[in-house]
């Protein structure tokens, strides 16, 4: 009996020690676990609440990108035109001075010589041969330099400038540059906000401020900014370093006594970065929920598992919550990048538009007179003849001229003028009629009055094309003409919008002319195949034996602002608005196949009744 008394309470400690480590071991793996977890999600939460306001700088930056890009594009388009490439002042500055009122957004527009010369539409004629914005054109790059005060404005301004090309395989004739305000980007710096107290700023590619809410870091003309590079504040001058550095990030830093988050990221179209500043309570407030959880954590953890249970839901919770800010993040920057492509499209048609609209004006504008003068060379043949036929007569009737005639029959060379007329005659009308075939296939190629959808000949088209790009296809300095072997099928008419079909066309017979200039080959050649896929079918292959196609390069061919040309000779849209055409807007096909060094196919696969908005 009492062996057994003994053995039960024995039983029983060890049962209440089992129970005891049991009670212990889980409260530490509930604590360990709580604790952990806090941590944990304190990281992803602080982590998904900086992105934010990264997100946010990156939103400022490309509305200054986008608008700076614009400004590129117009002073390109100016320094590729026939009247600045002629470098002729006294023409351009006319020019010049309408564009400056049409575009309503250069103070002044420049010609600079490649001596540092300036010439400019306010009257200006100072030597920029120091100026950042030269020496990168002249490089031949289309530039967005740092802003500057004007030697003529006396204003602050952004220098946009653009090379004119000199020619073939030469350094650029000069430079355009055009002096735009520095308000768009003061706009936008001014209203990047996130919370109370945030504000934003931009610096150049020196790290010294050119956007500011603090107007005396800007500095003026009499008194130059200080750059963040030399800011007593090491951290600062840290952050600083990275931006000039084109980095992108988010930092925590002391500003004037109180803790901040500086989100930065460099501009695409300068060489500028723009941050913003946010308190830190701004971003760091949400997480004042999760302390009050480990506090009601570490209470629930006396009570015992239930508690822990309920933390894990609430982590639970929480994660998920996180999950769908990620989530809205990703898609909001899909979202962006979506419409920035929809942009460019549009800017893409808008363009093509505006070209169709013109060579179908220009093709109505020659036609008349090129009519009248070829119509009436006719009537001058019949006249000629009749003439020659008459003085012939003169001479078989009056043998014996007076020695007035014979003087004027010798000095005018009767005989040479009676054999070349006629040739003469046959050669304009030859010219005119050659005109004539050209804005025929100008007025085809720009199909301006046939918008609609319609059965069109695809072998016509392709011809048209090619009689545009004619001049492409001669030889030229150092390169041989390029050799069209057409190798056409029996093709039926085909159901889609001719003009989008042949401006498809046009951008990729440009590609493989372009890709052929750029090769050695000896004996360049497009080949241009048609024929029937199927009943429903039809494939039109065009094939150079240019340089061809990387691998890498393939897979991104038609990618929206790809491109493999230099700065200034290719905007990346024409193979994109190519593959629109083609696969969006006719449900049809377009494959690349390609090899290095041997050449490069496009196949088009078009439907014969496509199924057409």
């Amino acid at each position: 009996m009492s062996n057994k008394t003994n053995i039960v309470p024995e039983q029983l400690k060890r049962r209440s020690q089992i129970l005891l480590l049991i009670v212990i071991t889980l409260s530490m793996g509930i604590g360990v676990t709580a604790i952990t977890s806090y941590n944990i999600l304190k990281v992803m939460l602080l982590e998904n609440l900086k992105q934010q306001a990264l997100f946010k700088a990156e939103q400022g930056r490309n509305d200054i990108d986008q608008w700076l890009s614009i400004r590129k594009t117009e002073i390109n388009t100016l320094a590729n035109s026939p009247v600045v490439r002629s470098l002729d002042w006294q023409l351009m500055k006319p020019y010049l001075q309408s564009e400056v009122a049409r575009l309503r957004t250069f103070l002044l527009i420049a010609l600079v010589k490649p001596d540092g010369g300036l010439i400019n539409t306010q009257g200006g004629q100072p030597n920029v041969k120091d100026r950042e914005f030269f020496r990168r054109s002249m490089a031949g790059e289309i530039a967005a330099a740092d802003p500057i005060v004007g030697r003529t404005s006396q204003a602050l301004q952004i220098q946009i400038s653009s090379p004119i090309s000199g020619k073939i395989n030469t350094s650029p004739s000069g430079v355009l540059m055009g002096g735009i305000p520095i308000d768009k980007v003061v706009e936008v710096i001014s209203n990047l906000h996130q919370g109370k107290k945030s504000y934003a700023f931009a610096l150049n590619s020196k790290g010294i401020p050119i956007a500011h809410p603090n107007k005396s870091l800007i500095g003026s003309p009499e008194k130059p900014a200080d750059s963040f590079l030399d800011s007593p504040n090491l951290k600062l001058a840290e952050i600083t370093r990275q931006m000039v550095d084109k980095r992108t990030s988010i930092q925590l830093v002391q500003l004037d006594g109180k803790w901040n988050y500086i989100a930065y990221t460099p501009m695409k179209e300068a060489n500028w970065s723009v941050a913003l500043v946010v308190p830190r309570e701004n971003i760091e407030s949400p997480l004042q929920v999760l302390n009050l959880l480990a506090v009601v954590l570490g209470g629930l953890l006396i009570v015992g598992l239930v508690g822990a249970w309920r933390q894990v839901q609430m982590y639970e919770q929480i994660c998920d919550r996180a999950l769908s800010y990620s989530q809205q993040t990703q898609q909001l920057s899909a979202t962006l990048k979506e419409l920035q492509n929809t942009q460019a499209q549009l800017l893409q048609t808008e363009k093509m538009s505006s070209l169709g609209q013109l060579v179908a004006g220009v093709a109505h504008e020659i036609n008349n007179p090129i009519g009248f003068i070829h119509s009436n060379l006719i009537h001058i043949g019949e006249y000629s003849d009749g003439i020659l036929n008459l003085l012939e007569l003169y001479q078989q009737t009056y043998t014996n001229p007076t020695p007035q005639i014979s003087y004027q029959l010798e000095e005018l060379d009767i005989e040479f003028i009676a054999k070349d007329l006629p040739k003469l005659i046959d050669s304009m009308s030859s010219g005119t009629t050659r005109i004539r075939t050209i804005v025929l296939s100008l007025r085809n190629f720009a199909r301006l009055d046939e918008a609609d959808i319609k059965l069109v000949d695809i072998h016509e088209g392709l011809d048209n094309t090619l009689m545009i790009l004619n001049h492409r296809l001669q030889a030229i300095s150092n390169k041989p003409e390029i050799k069209i072997i057409k190798k056409y099928g029996t093709l039926p008419l085909v159901k889609c919008y001719a003009g989008q079909i042949n401006q498809a066309f046009i951008n990729i017979f440009n590609n493989a002319i372009s890709a052929l200039h750029e090769s050695d080959q000896s004996a360049p050649s497009i080949t241009i195949q048609t024929f029937i896929k199927d009943e429903d079918w039809i494939n039109i292959s065009i094939t150079d034996n240019g340089v061809g196609i990387s691998e890498e390069n393939r897979l991104r061919i038609f990618d929206p602002f790809f491109t493999t040309r230099p700065v200034g000779q290719g905007a990346g849209l024409g193979l994109t608005s190519a593959y629109q055409i083609v696969v969006e807007r006719h449900t049809g096909m377009i494959n690349v196949n390609s090899t290095l060094g041997q050449g490069t196919e496009f196949s088009i696969v078009l439907p014969l009744k496509a199924k057409l908005d």
